[in-house]
């Protein structure tokens, strides 16, 4: 738009300019074919093809100097062409000098040279301000992932505390009630009184029954520490304008670490789902082979931003690689007919 008004401008001064010089010309005939090289300049980006039209009016100048005082507008263009050496084109205007006419010839290449100028400015602002947001959109991400990684530190140091504890009641109370069921038993031997052997039998059943109870509890205080499918389902109810298949099929006592990374990939999928995409339906498939875990998220959204996915500075799709590297497997993601996230984790 600027372009437009400062080149108006100009040419309304040729146009003055050519009347006061010649005004029983037909200045009609100047000012159209002036105007039609300019847009032609504008309309063409090829500079081979820029090259032609400049020489083309520079032909006509030579044959009809009144052409001449029409140059500052192809000046104009000419400036964002070749720069500071258009200058030299000011030679032509000797073959019929005007003071007016170098005078906004000097003009046009000003403006152009400030016009170019603020282009280069407004691009430099453009490349900035889409890095600054890109940025922006990295450090969410990260201070989302920081987030998820202090919570997990939280977890595994709670975790390693009530291990901690459940070593200490398996080595104190639970020797001791093993000590106890074998007095039981030697005062059985010694014992001749039926009466006697009866009470000890009662007593050595609830102590056998004691030493059961505390090792399933000590076994659920060394497990309970994040039910993977519970999990699951409970991101999957929190999304309910998508209607979630779940497929869960492991029967492995899978390590917290593991179970947390898993969900934090499902969270990810999730979100990738709710956020970028128009999806009406999403299926979480975790699955158990012999030899490693699958876990495949895919949906049927078809608006997603495939730039933003799959940005180099993507927080989430960078986390799920890290995820498959650290557990020697590998990722895939695609879309076909939605998106479409695979992951594999090798066991051991």
């Amino acid at each position: 738009m600027r372009k437009l008004w400062e080149k108006s401008l100009v040419l309304l001064f040729c146009l003055y300019n050519t009347y006061n010089i010649n005004p029983d010309g037909n200045l009609a005939f100047y000012f159209l074919t002036s105007i039609i090289f300019s847009l032609a300049l504008d309309l063409f980006d090829k500079k081979g093809v820029k090259i032609i039209i400049y020489i083309l009016f520079l032909i006509l100048c030579f044959s009809n100097t009144l052409f001449l005082f029409y140059l500052p507008l192809i000046l104009y263009n000419m400036y964002f062409d070749f720069g500071i050496y258009t200058l030299f084109t000011l030679a032509l205007m000797l073959m019929d000098f005007s003071p007016m006419n170098f005078f906004i010839s000097i003009i046009s290449v000003h403006l152009a040279a400030m016009t170019k100028k603020h282009n280069i400015l407004l691009d430099e602002n453009k490349i900035v301000r889409d890095e600054l947001k890109e940025d922006t959109l990295y450090l969410q991400k990260y201070n989302e992932q920081l987030k998820i990684d202090r919570e997990k530190n939280i977890q595994i140091a709670i975790l390693t505390e009530r291990n901690r504890i459940a070593r200490e009641l398996h080595d104190s109370i639970g020797h001791g009630i093993s000590s106890s069921i074998l007095q039981v038993e030697a005062l059985k031997i010694i014992s001749t009184e039926d009466k006697m052997l009866k009470n000890l039998d009662i007593l050595q059943d609830t102590l056998k029954n004691g030493m059961e109870d505390i090792r399933k509890s000590i076994h659920n205080l060394y497990n309970e520490s994040l039910d993977l499918e519970s999990q699951i389902e409970k991101l999957c109810s929190e999304i309910p304008s998508i209607d979630v298949e779940f497929i869960y099929k492991i029967e492995d006592d899978l390590s917290y670490g593991l179970k947390f990374d898993i969900l934090s990939v499902i969270r990810e999928g999730i979100t990738n789902s709710v956020k970028h995409s128009n999806a009406t339906k999403l299926k979480i498939t975790v699955l158990e082979q012999p030899k490693f875990y699958t876990i495949i998220i895919k949906d049927n959204g078809t608006n997603f931003n495939g730039k933003i996915l799959l940005s180099t500075k993507g927080i989430g799709l960078i986390a799920i690689k890290e995820i498959a590297y650290k557990y020697n497997g590998f990722v895939n993601y695609k879309f076909d007919e939605g998106f479409k996230i695979h992951l594999t984790l090798m066991k051991g």
